[in-house]
Order: C-alpha cells, then structure tokens, then sequence
C-alpha cells in the first residue's frame, strides 16, 4: 500500500475518533450545560456556616486520603448540593452530599461510611461543575475559571462559586444566582463584564488566618500579644481575642488583620492591660463583701496581682473569686492582707 495512502487513512481514523469522543462527552450525564431556575423560585435559605469544596483538593476520611475532587454535583432547581465524584480511590463512584463531614477550601472531610448510589443512577438533569471550567459573562465574555464551590452547611445550598479570573485580587465570590446555566466545561452567568471587579474578593478562612498569624510575627513590638492572641475566621469574618498592653497595641493588630486580602471585617475583643485591672477594681467596689477593701490592682497579660488590706479574712478571700469571674481574667494573686485592727 502507498505510504501516502496509509498515512491518510491514519489521520482520518484519528479525526473520527476525536469526533465521536467529543460527541460521546457531549451526550453522556453531565456532559451539557443545565439551566438553573431563575433566582427567587428557591427555598432554601443559607442559615449556618459557609463551607467550601476546593476542586481538585483532597477528600478524606479520617485523616486518610481517599482521592482528589474531581466535580460536584448539584440540583438546578433547588441549587442544593447533590454529590461529589473523586477521581481516585473511588472512581466512578459519586459520595453522596449526606456524607459531607466539612469543607475548608483546602480538605473535603467525608463520613467513614454513607449509603451507596445505584450505578446506573439517572442523572441527566443535575449541574456537574468541575474545576476551571471556564466562567463566561451574559455577553460571552470570559471571566474565569471555576476554583471552588461554596454551600450553606445547615441546609446544603450552593450558595456561590469562587472564580479565579484577572486582575488583583484574582479570586471573588459569584453568587449562585448570578449562574443562569452550567456544565463541566462552560459556567454562563448574568453579569456584564464590567460587574467583575464589583464581585465581592475571596479568601478561605484558613488563608486569612494563616495570613493574620504572619504579618503580626513580623512586628517585634507584637511578640508578647502573640502569646495569648486566638484568631477565629468565618465566612471571612475576623474575630480577634487576646490580651495587649494597651489600646494602642489593640489597634496595630485590628490593623494587621485588616491588610490581610480577603478579610470582610475585623471583631476586636482585645483586653488591654489597664482596661483589665479597672474592671477587676470596678468588680471589688461594686460588690457589698468586698467594697469596704482597700486594694490596688495589676493586670499583665490576663494575669492580676490584687495587694492592699481587707477587713477580715472572708473579705480577703472574698475578693479573689471576684476578681475570677471579670471576663478576661486568667490568673490571679492575691496579696491583699488583714486590716490589723487598732
């Protein structure tokens, strides 16, 4: 045969296998994009923490790797998260959103067991989404890829996607009903364009921790608070509780925590030295056991050191448990002595 020939006969049998592979991923479940139902004909109503499913990530039970995110799966009516397939350790098989222990954007946490779905479970009409498919505007218009998904939860709505699209920061957060249809490849959205920049900047709660912890380790005038200083993040949001010298110093690391990307807002419940010792000396004077005490009061990083006299022992003795139940107290010493009498 003339090698021209062949090599003919070769390329087209390529370009028909290409074709009718492109066509078997097109027809088979998940495949096409879904519409979803238009915003306001669902009931589900976030009411819990926001957990989120990084794509690509690894899911686990117990600490043991079980495979890597490769969709998620939900429900175009209710948007409610329907399952996840990992494309190792359990290929094939999709985890039911039941057996969702938590989701951080890093881990996906799994049950150790969940019921099993039949194999040849319909699932035409569910929106696969899987990671950087591309997430385009009403006009066409990339915006950019899809990263992770986030859901309520207590009721387990999606209830955004978090994009990874241009400028700085890269990553915001789309609003589940900003989608108007989806699949595996392609996320159609309602938004113009220009709207990206007006999406609300997106960072996982453990990224901003992360973040809050490094910037305030290189300040040297921080290292004390470091020591007591307890970071919580939800949703974004920045609790900080820990003890400082002053309200100075409480504000240099509200300030720290703010510069963090990502961070929506910063909660301060910092406890200042002198903040601390007026309320335990408030606490003495109000209370009728111990009013009658003459005592000078020091804080120093929740600790309190209580000297001065008293008018018997049961007011000295008195005056400790007082001091105990100040919020922010963790330790006192108490010195105050017996009033002798003359």
């Amino acid at each position: 045969m003339d090698l021209t020939l062949a090599a003919v006969i070769i390329m087209g049998a390529w370009v028909v296998a290409i074709v009718a592979a492109g066509l078997v991923m097109s027809l088979r479940p998940g495949g096409v994009a879904v519409r979803l139902a238009p915003a306001g004909t669902t009931t589900s109503v976030p009411s819990g923490r926001r957990d989120e499913i990084l794509l690509g990530g690894d899911a686990e039970v117990f600490g043991n790797i079980r495979g890597r995110v490769r969709a998620v799966q939900l429900r175009p009516q209710s948007r409610q998260l329907q399952d996840v397939e990992l494309a190792s350790g359990l290929e094939g098989r999709a985890v039911p959103a039941s057996a969702i222990v938590s989701a951080d954007g890093q881990v996906l946490r799994l049950a150790d067991r969940w019921p099993e779905a039949p194999w040849d479970e319909p699932r035409d009409d569910a929106v696969t989404l899987r990671q950087e498919a591309a997430v385009v505007s009403a006009e066409g218009k990339r915006l950019g890829k899809l990263r992770l998904v986030c859901f309520d939860a207590s009721s387990g709505a999606v209830t955004a996607l978090v994009v990874d699209g241009r400028g700085t920061p890269s990553r915001r957060l789309l609003p589940i009903e900003r989608v108007t249809a989806a699949g595996p490849y392609r996320v159609t959205t309602d938004l113009k364009a220009t709207d990206w920049t007006m999406l609300q900047p997106f960072a996982t709660d453990w990224e901003i921790q992360q973040g809050i912890i490094a910037q305030v380790a290189t300040d040297p005038a921080l290292e004390t608070v470091r020591r007591s200083l307890r970071i919580d993040v939800e949703d974004q949001r920045v609790r900080l509780r820990g003890y400082v010298s002053d309200v100075a110093q409480a504000e240099r690391v509200a300030q720290l925590a703010r510069s963090v990307p990502g961070v929506l807002q910063v909660q301060r419940e910092l406890v200042s030295d002198d903040d601390l010792a007026s309320a335990v000396s408030e606490a003495i004077r109000r209370d009728p056991a111990t009013s009658a005490a003459q005592v000078q009061v020091i804080a120093r990083g929740g600790t309190v050191d209580i000297a001065g006299e008293a008018p018997d022992r049961a007011t000295a003795r008195r005056i400790e448990s007082v001091a105990r139940q100040v919020s922010g107290v963790a330790v006192v010493h108490n010195t105050v002595a017996v009033r002798q009498a003359s």
